[in-house]
């Protein structure tokens, strides 16, 4: 589990640690309880760091595209490759093409199975 901030360690930084400290133990046994990991999958609780320089939606009209863009970054442990600089009109074309090229090249499975 990554916890990302930009800030030095400062109070924010140690509010943010006490918040997810709680979440790390949960996580895992939410996703036992919801069969999402089977009961023989060994506990652990999830890892995380605080990291510095990395970007940051910066207006309040833009999170949907930012947070969908962020994750794919910190999924493919590309994070490192995210430009600071979010550019969101990019980043909306970007979508826009994935999507359109799955729609043409998706297999003939209706799209629940694709989820499960």
């Amino acid at each position: 589990m990554g916890v990302h901030n930009l800030s030095f360690k400062t109070i924010r930084d140690v509010a943010v640690l006490d918040a997810v400290e709680p979440l790390r133990h949960i996580i895992p046994h939410l996703l036992r309880t919801t069969k999402v990991l089977s009961y023989g999958t060994p506990y652990a609780p999830l890892s995380y760091r605080l990291c510095k320089d990395i970007p940051q939606q910066t207006n309040g009209g833009d999170c949907g595209i930012f947070v969908l863009k962020y994750a794919e970054y910190l999924f493919q442990k590309m994070i490192d490759d995210m430009p600071n600089k979010f550019d969101t009109r990019m980043a909306r074309y970007n979508v826009v093409v994935q999507l359109y090229k799955f729609a043409i090249t998706k297999p003939d499975i209706p799209l629940l199975k694709l989820v499960k």
